[in-house]
């Protein structure tokens, strides 16, 4: 049993994970859950791993999860760093280079490992056959799984039908034609090609022909276009197959000459080590989660392989589910786990990992002069713009769409359902896709105005909710029940995300997790607690005092504790009281309390918040721009996006304004006894209101044909 679960009475035998596949999807779940304490069963419908090498690109991102499971190394001793990829004309121009070494700062690989992926699960093996936990069974096909009671039960192939195998959870890597799929009914949506796709692997050695030559090239030709892979052994040439030609003509020893000698005439034959036909297919299941049964991988989504997206997907796939299984086995909701793994991972097959692939698809076999062109301008363009460069080479790297997936989860998975989608969980979605703008607000009037402004959130600024309720400076006079009740004001207006300003939490550790209950209860969508040591100073004031670490800490653990969806923003004023290396010191440790998002004041630097995004591993941060502080060093918006910053407040500028503007009307009437106002502005604020849409429901509700309905 899993050290993170207690045993069921009712199922001595019942294990508290199954995994269904031996291939690199199946292994890296198996071996992340094992490494977390939990039992687990794995089951192989063959006699031994398999040998195929379908797949032999690893991405930067896959690698740093690898490198957490700490198989990275291994897989590097017998893998080819391709730090280059080149997007060509058969004709030989190189349309674009991308050199992964851009990257270098964001990440320990940049570079693709090719590898096959036989080496990875060879890998694997080895160090699962060590460990207590697990269990691996071959020759062991799964025929059908069904969901039970709080269990899984799963019948292998000529199995007693009485006695399924049990587990607590299942994850299905059974590839593409899964029995467990199809057994649940799940469909599997989509199409497949009409081209199929011809792989030979040749010992030739392509960069005699081409010096230039990437070790992953893609090559666009409207008649034959194609892919030249560099493995450690040969190089993988993929070859379209037009509809109507048969099997047996395209796998023809003359005919692949024939495709060979058009990519580099040889003096010689070439030799060829293997080749091989699979039919292309762009399909995701219609749900990857059933009750307690994940679907990972081909399973689960299928897409062509230009990009080398797959094996990477699934990848990806077996590490969220990993995640969410966990969280369900100590505390949470299993259908709220299964459901949030489903809708991250199929949002990931479909509008990342298939659209990219089809991108690919399209540009490579284009046909059309006007449209080759205008792809071949568009490639030249990121040699001159070298950010859009890296955005392209994270997108490729599918660093992109392991961050959405591994930031919603981190700050989503714990939380509690709510069918009415909390304020919480739509600022968290907001946030993946950062940096959002959140100006402050501070009254009804700001908060209707907020609403029709477009912007993705407001910030409760408590200098100003202080100055507007009480007429006092941000020194701490501002209580927990004042605040609160602003805030349940304010979500009354409008369903715009509201992040929150907590102050010091209102008192210790135990007042921290009565304001977290209060905010959430009146609608807030996240709550920014601070390290100074009450009374409060304003952040840009001097003779300010932290809190030690060990006292925020526990307040963010009460914090994450007491939320239900509610994120938790936590902030550090020790820049001008400790320095920038006590910034950071904090910043690590208020991350690993389990902060959703990391605030430190005045740090507006592009090398500063580079390092804290580097030591608090990628948690959002968060920038303020008040006109109190110095933000002349701040990088433009695409930088601090690179920066880790995914929210940026504007905490004080709206009631500075309405200050301004509230003195000059005050200076004009008492000048000239007019205000310099008119009915159009009357009707403006009226409008503002929304009085003409009521005025409206009104007079609907109260006509005679209304009234006989209601009656």
């Amino acid at each position: 049993m899993s050290a993170n679960a207690a045993p069921d009475p009712s199922f001595p035998d019942m294990h508290t994970v199954a995994v269904a596949g031996m291939g690199p999807v199946g292994m890296v779940a198996a071996l992340r859950l094992a490494q977390m304490g939990h039992d687990v069963l794995v089951l192989e419908a063959g006699d031994e791993l398999s040998a195929e090498s379908r797949a032999s690109t690893f991405h930067p991102s896959s690698l740093e999860l690898l490198d957490r499971l700490g198989v990275a190394d291994a897989l590097h001793e017998v893998g080819l760093k391709a730090p280059v990829y080149q997007y060509r004309e058969r004709t030989g121009a190189v349309l674009s280079e991308m050199d992964m070494t851009m990257l270098a700062g964001e990440t320990k690989y940049p570079y693709r490992l090719q590898s096959e992926q036989n080496n990875l699960t060879r890998i694997i093996h080895d160090v699962l056959v060590t460990m207590p936990n697990v269990t691996l069974r071959f020759s062991s096909p799964v025929a059908r799984a069904e969901q039970g009671d709080r269990h899984v039960r799963i019948h292998l192939e000529g199995g007693h039908r009485d006695r399924p195998i049990r587990a607590r959870w299942l994850i299905a890597a059974d590839g593409a034609q899964s029995a467990i799929r199809k057994s649940l009914g799940v469909s599997f949506e989509g199409r497949t090609y009409d081209e199929r796709f011809l792989v030979v692997s040749t010992t030739h050695e392509f960069r005699d022909d081409f010096p230039d030559l990437a070790y992953v090239s893609y090559i666009s030709d409207p008649e034959e276009w194609g892919v030249l892979l560099r493995t450690p052994n040969h190089w993988r040439v993929l070859f379209p197959i037009r509809e109507g030609e048969s099997d047996d003509h395209a796998l023809d020893p003359d005919v692949i000459e024939a495709r060979l000698q058009r990519i580099a005439a040889q003096p010689t034959p070439y030799e060829v080590a293997h080749a091989s036909i699979y039919a292309v297919n762009m399909r995701a299941a219609s749900t990857f989660a059933v009750g307690q049964i994940l679907l990972a991988g081909d399973s689960a989504h299928v897409n062509n392989p230009l990009g080398g997206m797959g094996m990477n997907s699934g990848i990806h796939d077996a590490w969220a589910a990993v995640e969410c299984i966990d969280a369900a086995l100590t505390g949470t909701d299993p259908v709220h786990a299964a459901s949030l793994y489903s809708e991250l991972r199929r949002d990931a097959a479909l509008n990342h990992v298939q659209a990219r692939a089809q991108n690919n698809y399209d540009s490579m076999r284009d046909d059309d002069a006007t449209a080759r062109a205008s792809r071949a301008d568009s490639l030249s363009a990121l040699d001159r713009d070298l950010f859009d460069k890296r955005e392209h080479q994270r997108t490729a790297a599918m660093f992109t769409s392991l961050r959405i997936t591994l930031g919603r989860l981190a700050r989503e998975l714990r939380s509690v359902p709510d069918s009415a989608r909390p304020a919480g969980r739509v600022l968290s979605e907001k946030l993946c896709y950062g940096p959002i703008l959140a100006p402050g607000v501070y009254d009804g009037v700001s908060m209707a105005a907020l609403g029709r402004s477009g912007f993705g959130a407001g910030y409760v600024s408590g200098a100003a909710v202080s100055a507007v309720a009480l007429g006092r400076p941000d020194l701490g006079y501002l209580g927990l029940a004042d605040m609160a009740e602003h805030v349940r004001r304010l979500t009354a207006v409008s369903d715009i995300p509201l992040i929150v300003d907590g102050d010091t939490g209102y008192g210790g550790v135990l007042q921290v997790g009565d304001a977290i209950a209060r905010f959430e209860a009146a609608g807030a969508a996240a709550v920014q607690l601070e390290d100074q040591l009450a009374p409060k100073r304003c952040g840009h004031l001097a003779g300010k005092e932290l809190v030690p670490v060990e006292e925020m800490v526990a307040k963010i653990e009460m914090a994450c504790a007491r939320r239900s969806s509610m994120l938790v923003i936590a902030r550090t004023d020790a820049l001008t009281v400790d320095g920038f290396d006590a910034v950071l010191t904090r910043a690590r440790a208020y991350a690993a309390a389990g902060a959703d998002l990391i605030f430190a004041e005045g740090v507006t630097t592009e090398t500063d918040l580079r390092a804290l995004r580097d030591v608090t591993g990628g948690i959002p941060l968060v920038v303020s721009l008040s006109e109190a502080g110095d933000h002349s060093q701040l990088p433009s918006e695409r930088i601090l996006f690179e920066c880790g910053v995914a929210l940026v407040i504007h905490p004080v500028a709206p009631v500075l304004a309405a200050a301004d503007a509230v003195a000059q009307a005050y200076d004009t009437i008492r000048a000239t006894g007019e205000s310099g106002r008119s009915g159009d502005h009357w009707r403006a604020f009226t409008d503002l209101m929304g009085q003409p849409e009521q005025l409206s429901q009104a007079a609907l509700l109260a006509t005679p044909t209304r009234a006989r309905s209601i009656a």
